[in-house]
């Protein structure tokens, strides 16, 4: 019996020494694999390369077909479709915030009590230079301040689920005791590049400067006669303010457009000449004129170069126009002017210098473009301009003309757009 169970055990042995792998038999097979892959790998170096186009995450996820409980298969679109359609260029937003009017409570300053529109619509916007505070005017005259550094949001309302940040500091413009025309617009901002003033255009002839916190104004500028036909001889504007600027490089001298088109200067110093404890205007920059040497009746936007030695204006008959603002004489003639930019008699909306000044960003409402311009060639022509060259970009050269964005549609008379500060990048919103 010992025997036999002991013949049976190295029986049993056999089989299962039969039953495993043989490591010899496996390290030939998987060598060879190894070795067949680094030779792939190294033919790959010789190949040419292929490119595979980049498809977003959101594209990725939508054309991943979804199985219905039957089995068959589904085209479901995913929810981020709505996102991509939203950004359609996949801008990147690096912070989203949304700004309130802020109380519902607020009174005028002018005595009365009058309440104030909280949610009157914005109508001019500026940054300060250190970019910390944002300055917002609205349709109801008053300005709104906002500070980044210590935002804080406001309480959840019913009407609405977002995230509200409100002003800090809500101030009404209407404070002028000798002005009786009643509430106006704010039509235009600009702030001195200390950041320690700021200029205010609205539809009042008369713009005014208030300090940094906006609690209290420095100058009321006079309002002109507006029976007198020569705005050189006029003390200051008869019509709306349509734009405003500081000097770049100080926060002395300003500069002001109006619909009564003239460009007018004023010295802020404290040193300028007072009419009525109202600052006069110092001088007229410049007299626009049309491509026929008619009286341009509306200036609509202006723009001080980086030295601060010339303007860019454009005009409701379709020019831009740059003026010499340096020195005290009025000048007779632009240095430079391109009549019919955007065609025609199409108005422009907004000018602005680029970057070191060397180009001028132009917007009109009515071609729905926006044109960049050579400073040195306009200057250079001396606003020439051949009739028989007119065409759909009024004929102009492409050393003048250096580039035209189209597509973007404005409903609004002052659209307008924002260059970055190196001078590389202008966006411009659009009314669609």
């Amino acid at each position: 019996l010992q025997q036999s169970e002991t013949a049976t055990n190295k029986v049993d042995d056999m089989s299962l020494d039969e039953n495993k792998p043989d490591a010899n038999e496996e390290a030939p097979s998987t060598r060879e694999s190894r070795e067949a892959q680094i030779a792939a790998m190294i033919a790959s170096f010789d190949a040419a390369p292929s490119y595979k186009k980049f498809t977003p995450v959101d594209e990725e996820d939508n054309s991943i077909p979804s199985k219905k409980s039957n089995g068959s298969v589904n085209n479901v679109p995913s929810s981020s479709n709505t996102k991509d359609q939203t950004n359609e260029y996949n801008l990147p937003i690096t912070s989203l915030i949304t700004l309130s009017p802020g109380s519902d409570s607020f009174t005028s300053s002018d005595g009365t009590g009058t309440s104030i529109q909280s949610n009157s619509s914005v109508s001019a916007l500026c940054f300060e230079p250190s970019g910390s505070r944002l300055v917002a005017g609205h349709r109801d005259g008053t300005l709104r301040y906002y500070a980044f550094n210590g935002m804080k949001p406001a309480l959840a309302t019913t009407t609405t689920s977002k995230t509200l940040y409100a002003p800090f500091r809500i101030v009404d413009s209407y404070d002028d005791p000798l002005d009786s025309t009643g509430r106006h617009v704010v039509t235009a901002l600009n702030v001195s590049a200390s950041g320690g003033q700021w200029i205010i255009g609205t539809t009042s002839s008369q713009p005014r400067v208030v300090d940094r916190e906006g609690r209290t104004t420095l100058h009321h500028f006079v309002k002109g006669d507006v029976y007198v036909t020569d705005q050189s001889k006029n003390k200051g504007h008869t019509a709306s303010v349509t734009g405003v600027a500081f000097h770049p490089l100080g926060q002395e001298i300003c500069w002001s457009c109006s619909y009564d088109g003239s460009v007018r200067q004023w010295d802020v110093s404290g040193r300028g000449k007072t009419q009525f404890q109202k600052l006069v205007s110092q001088k007229v920059i410049s007299k626009c004129k049309n491509e026929k040497g008619q009286r341009t009746q509306i200036v609509s936007n202006l723009s001080v170069h980086p030295n601060g030695r010339k303007i860019v204006v454009g005009t409701s008959c379709g020019s831009i126009q740059i003026w010499s603002c340096f020195g005290s004489s009025v000048s007779t003639r632009p240095l430079g002017a391109v009549y019919s930019a955007h065609g025609g008699t199409k108005p422009i909306t907004f000018v602005n210098f680029i970057g070191d000044g060397s180009k001028i960003a132009s917007r009109s409402d009515a071609d729905d473009t926006v044109r960049i311009w050579n400073v040195e060639k306009m200057e250079k022509d001396s606003g020439s301009f051949n009739r028989k060259r007119s065409g759909g970009d009024g004929g102009h050269s492409p050393s003048l003309l250096l580039a035209t964005c189209r597509g973007l549609p404005a409903l609004n008379e002052s659209a307008n757009c924002a260059i970055s500060p190196d001078g590389t990048i202008v966006c411009a919103g659009s009314s669609v």
